[in-house]
């Protein structure tokens, strides 16, 4: 058990407002990745420092994580992707609408508002949805963070900043591909 004593060190440097007692006190039964995730989303939902969600549900708003409680955005991110989506031309884009929860940057373009709080939006991988964590945007201690998951086949799609330039010409490269 000593590689999840690993990954609770490295939560600990990377998630900010973690208590880390309940995840010693309760190790998981066995380091299968599934278990991994099944313990990670336990206890961290209980601190509210993860959420699950649903691709096909989520909309770009800003989870409710125990981090950004504080965290005060001077505009709501997920509009500017709203008023790009509303602009598609359909007849013309090589994309399914359908698709459309799947791609969108919603975590990227929240990150641009985030940076300046120090913290970012991230998922976990290689799994169909979403578990979603408020990191420290530190770039050493994710490191740590991802080579702790990848012990157990886990990882983390990093989500980097996009302006709203970046999301439009993002979009754009999407349906016309």
């Amino acid at each position: 058990m000593e590689q999840i004593k690993n990954l609770i060190t490295a939560l600990q440097q990377c998630i900010p407002e973690l208590e880390t007692a309940p995840l010693y006190a309760n190790l998981p039964v066995n380091i299968e990745q599934y278990s991994v995730l099944e313990w990670l989303y336990e206890h961290l939902a209980e601190q509210n420092l993860m959420v699950y969600e649903e691709w096909t549900e989520y909309s770009g708003y800003i989870p409710e994580l125990k981090p950004l409680d504080n965290v005060f955005l001077s505009e709501e991110p997920a509009d500017f992707i709203f008023t790009l989506i509303e602009k598609i031309d359909w007849s013309t884009a090589s994309i399914d609408p359908y698709e459309l929860p799947y791609i969108m940057p919603w975590f990227e373009h929240i990150n641009f508002y985030l940076k300046p709080h120090g913290v970012r939006l991230v998922d976990l991988t290689p799994f169909e949805n979403a578990y979603i964590l408020c990191l420290r945007d530190d770039k050493e201690s994710l490191e740590k963070l991802l080579s702790s998951l990848a012990t157990f086949g886990i990882g983390i799609n990093e989500r980097h900043v996009m302006d709203q330039q970046q999301v439009s010409e993002n979009i754009e490269s999407m349906i016309s591909e």
